[in-house]
């Protein structure tokens, strides 16, 4: 009987082993597929945010992220005209700006205390930072249209780069793949050629060699920030992508991001200091506000 039992225990042993094996196993193929890039080079742990904030139910689809000062960063949400500016380290919302009446509003850049809030059919929106809780956007007419449906605007120290998540058309320029152009801010013009376009099937054949992300399903962009240390252009896609070109526009490194953690990655930032943030909407939860330290 005690030969029996102990026979009987080692195989449930066994069994446990075997089983907490594969869940091991399955742990570690699922967190290296977002462990797949190149973490020197970039200086992030996207797999492990700093900071993990929920932001008030108001910004369920926050959309847009631009920096303010070392606690505060603005965000929009694509339905009323109103800009936020939320605490970076506690995703609370300090103040509240009407600047026009309701919108599908996409993305949000600040240059030189200059807001700059765009909607998804290309107008553009501009204004000084007030001291009230309201102010009188003036408008900009740009080239674009719905059909390139835009949500990412950024600044790379000179002019405003507009990331395109459909049709990377504008005017007779036709596009092959999701097109990036810049803005001129003193001439108030869109560039007549785009800045650099990309393709998923370029995308694919970058990390190719791979052994966890092998493919990229859809890139849709829907946001965009410039390293302030290394010129880097970041794009990011609510696909869960994230693509990172150097200063010269070479594609430089491909991330995926945990869809777990990023349920809808939506806005993209740079502190001075290089930290980074990243903003999701809630898709049916809260929205989340993530931050990730620089390590040069």
């Amino acid at each position: 009987m005690r030969t029996f039992t102990l026979l009987f225990l080692s195989m449930v042993a066994l069994i446990m082993l075997t089983n907490n094996c594969v869940t091991f196993s399955e742990t570690t193929d699922k967190d290296s597929t977002y462990m797949d890039y190149d973490e020197a080079a970039l200086g992030y742990k996207f797999y492990e945010p700093t900071l993990d904030l929920k932001l008030e139910d108001e910004l369920e689809e926050t959309s847009g992220l631009a920096y303010v000062d070392r606690s505060t960063l603005a965000t929009i949400e694509d339905e009323n005209g109103d800009l936020y500016l939320i605490d970076s380290q506690t995703g609370e919302t300090k103040r509240k700006i009407k600047f026009h009446k309701d919108g599908d509003y996409e993305s949000v850049e600040i240059v030189n205390q200059t807001v700059y809030v765009m909607k998804s059919n290309g107008d553009l929106y501009y204004f000084e930072m007030p001291d009230e809780d309201e102010v009188d956007a003036e408008e900009i007419d740009t080239e674009f249209s719905s059909k390139n449906n835009l949500e990412g605007m950024g600044y790379d120290g000179e002019k405003l780069l507009i990331a395109c998540k459909n049709s990377g058309d504008v005017d007779d320029n036709e596009v092959d793949g999701k097109a990036v152009y810049s803005f001129d801010l003193s001439e108030k013009k869109v560039s007549k050629k785009e800045a650099f376009s990309i393709t998923e099937d370029e995308l694919d054949a970058f990390i190719k060699d791979r052994k966890y992300f092998d493919n990229v399903k859809d890139f849709d962009p829907s946001g965009i920030a410039v390293h302030p240390i290394t010129g880097d252009v970041y794009l990011l896609s609510a696909d869960h992508v994230l693509v990172v070109f150097t200063k010269s526009y070479k594609l430089k490194e491909v991330v995926k991001l945990d869809h777990d953690i990023y349920r809808q990655p939506e806005g993209i930032c740079f502190a001075p200091d290089g930290t980074l943030y990243i903003s999701s909407e809630g898709a049916g939860k809260s929205a989340k506000l993530f931050q990730l330290l620089y390590q040069d």
